[in-house]
């Protein structure tokens, strides 16, 4: 445990050949000072300690993935590495760029935000994980519990009393842990989701338009996909933050 009564950023890494974490943590070091930040990962690929301590980075390595967890049951075990730990935690994934203030970090990344209300499945074939995440409302539906789709990649608050609420007979080799956790919690509290409005920011290819330009639209997070521009977007990350270890 921590003796901060903050719950932490809590990020799980692996080391990727574009790796923007050093430019996540400048940003949330930049918009939210010296709000804790936890970093879960192995320990031969912990940053340098000199980069851990000057942003203050609580690194977590005391932990092992279950023999042959795949993807979707990960997720769910660094969750359950962060329960060890802590009351309640803001889940944040290393490419998700914090673009603005904020005055109270818990009640933005509590917020019940969704992308889009309950529908029908697409009727097309879909990648894995669009898969896991349609199996997943589903499965909500089938118990007659509302099932909106409340993936946004944005950081999240997760409580470990709610987490550790969720039916250990639940499948989690094949729910995906955040619309999972988000749908039970959100169910049990009688609390209906609202759509996200110029809240998160996706790109998935070409450029990313100047960091300056999303604030001023009102956006909070940003993220980037594979097919995204790089070279383009570590030029548009330099001019505001670095972009190694050093």
């Amino acid at each position: 445990m921590t003796s901060d009564p903050r719950p932490p950023i809590a990020i799980s890494y692996r080391p990727k050949e574009n790796d923007y974490l050093p430019v996540v943590v400048a940003a949330i070091r930049q918009h939210l000072v010296d709000w804790p930040i936890s970093l879960l990962t192995e320990k031969h690929n912990l940053p340098s300690r000199r980069w851990l301590q000057a942003n203050a980075i609580n690194p977590i390595t005391d932990w092992r993935h279950s023999e042959k967890a795949g993807k979707v049951l990960r997720l769910w075990e660094h969750q359950q590495v962060f329960a060890q730990h802590f009351d309640s935690w803001i889940w944040w994934h290393d490419d998700m760029l914090l673009v603005r203030l904020l005055e109270d970090p818990v009640a933005t990344f509590d917020a019940p935000l969704i992308a889009h209300r309950q529908r029908k499945r697409p009727n097309k074939d879909l990648r894995n994980w669009e898969n896991w995440l349609w199996e997943t409302l589903a499965f909500f539906r089938c118990q007659n519990i509302y099932a909106p789709n409340p993936v946004l990649h944005t950081p999240r608050l997760i409580r470990r009393n709610l987490f550790e609420s969720i039916p250990d007979n639940w499948n989690r080799k094949r729910l995906l842990f955040e619309p999972t956790y988000l749908l039970w919690a959100w169910h049990n509290a009688g609390i209906e989701p609202e759509l996200a409005k110029n809240f998160r920011k996706g790109f998935f290819s070409g450029k990313v338009p100047p960091l300056e330009s999303l604030r001023e639209r009102g956006f909070t997070i940003v993220n980037w996909g594979k097919k995204i521009d790089h070279e383009h977007l570590k030029t548009e990350f330099s001019r505001h933050y670095p972009l190694d270890f050093g």
